[in-house]
């Protein structure tokens, strides 16, 4: 995206007629270049700290990279046939765990941040997808549909001891740790259409967090634990995704992106005061970050005939804010409505929102 300064203003030496061609040119480029609630991406000081991992198909085929804040120092870490999507960092930020076809159907990876010594975790004829690491490094949950349906599961960092955390005929996916890994927020089909839940570590004591007749996907706990993103239609009433946050307990829920294009897949910059999504807004799908508040939403990826997916911003330790321990609070009375089918975005092999229902491979255009 074009970046207009305020040091490209013209010499002094231009005469005043000739200044204000030019600060026209400069007004009629922006509004060119510059859409409703778009920004240049900000300098690197102030995109913040850690790097952002993603995956893209800018090659011809969905591999993962890595990037700066800000979107420079890109470098492609996987280089695969198959496809390799849904990337997660650990806490310390030594590796990345993430999902792969490369062995004939999506398992469980891991790799050194740096792409190299990539080591398979799962082995099931089923998809296995989601991975989330637990904020010490020990664990890992991942969504599987190794029971003719999907759970959370949890398995040791080296693949060992995968146990199953949720019971339920409706699906559960995609999971997100607490700050103190207490507890695990998910998204499930319990009730008409996809909704936010929070249980304990050990799968116990289930709470629905979010009631909404339209769906609420992808939930990922901020660094502190005081708040959960997720994506949401409500707003568009099942149109398209927006992000929106909410306290732990599930109270204060509010609408954090209000573009006219699909924006998801949030993730939280380590100090807990911005988000990197993704969105389609400019006709393909890149890489955007927003301040908490909506302000300041900026692509920090871009080019065209490719797409870039699922973000997950690294954990930088000297700055992530104190841990906050929650609760949750009980639950209410469901709205009666449905709405779209699919569940998930970015390029992953994704489950219908009905129950008991096979996943179907999905790619985005």
């Amino acid at each position: 995206m074009l970046s207009v300064y305020a040091d490209d203003r013209p010499s002094p030496i231009v005469g005043a007629l000739g200044g204000l061609i030019v600060l026209l040119l400069l007004g009629a480029l922006a509004l060119v270049f510059t859409r409703s609630g778009d920004t240049a991406a900000p300098p690197a000081s102030k995109a913040g700290p850690g790097k952002i991992v993603y995956a893209s198909d800018r090659s011809g085929n969905y591999d993962i990279y890595s990037m700066n804040a800000d979107g420079s120092g890109r470098a492609k870490l996987t280089d695969n046939p198959a496809l390799d999507s849904y990337p997660s960092w650990s806490p310390d930020g030594s590796k990345i765990a993430f999902e792969s076809e490369r062995d004939g159907n999506l398992e469980i990876y891991v790799m050194n941040a740096d792409g190299t010594k990539v080591v398979r975790l799962t082995n099931n004829p089923a998809a296995d997808e989601f991975a989330r690491w637990s904020p010490d490094g020990s664990k890992i949950t991942f969504s599987s549909y190794r029971d003719h349906n999907f759970e959370i599961y949890v398995m040791n960092a080296d693949g060992s001891n995968q146990t199953r955390l949720t019971k339920d005929p409706a699906s559960d996916l995609s999971s997100s740790w607490s700050a103190d890994g207490s507890k695990i927020v998910f998204q499930s089909l319990r009730g008409e259409n996809a909704d936010i839940w929070v249980m304990n570590a050990d799968g116990s004591k289930p709470v629905r967090l979010t009631d909404d007749p339209y769906d609420d996907q992808l939930p990922v706990w901020s660094p502190d634990g005081s708040k959960i993103a997720f994506q949401s239609t409500r707003a568009t009433r099942g149109k398209r995704f927006d992000v929106w946050v909410m306290n732990a307990d599930g109270s204060g829920q509010r609408q954090v992106t209000r573009t006219k294009a699909d924006a998801y897949s949030p993730s939280w910059s380590p100090d807990g005061k911005s988000l990197a999504l993704q969105s389609n807004r400019s006709g393909g799908t890149k890489i955007l970050v927003v301040n908490l508040d909506g302000s300041g939403l900026a692509s920090v990826t871009s080019g065209s005939g490719f797409g870039d997916y699922v973000p997950d911003w690294q954990r930088v330790a000297s700055v992530l804010p104190p841990t906050t321990t929650t609760t949750s609070t009980t639950t209410t009375t469901r709205p009666t409505a449905t709405t779209r089918t699919t569940v998930a975005t970015g390029p992953a092999t994704t489950a219908t929102t009905r129950r008991a229902t096979t996943p179907t491979t999905r790619r985005p255009a």
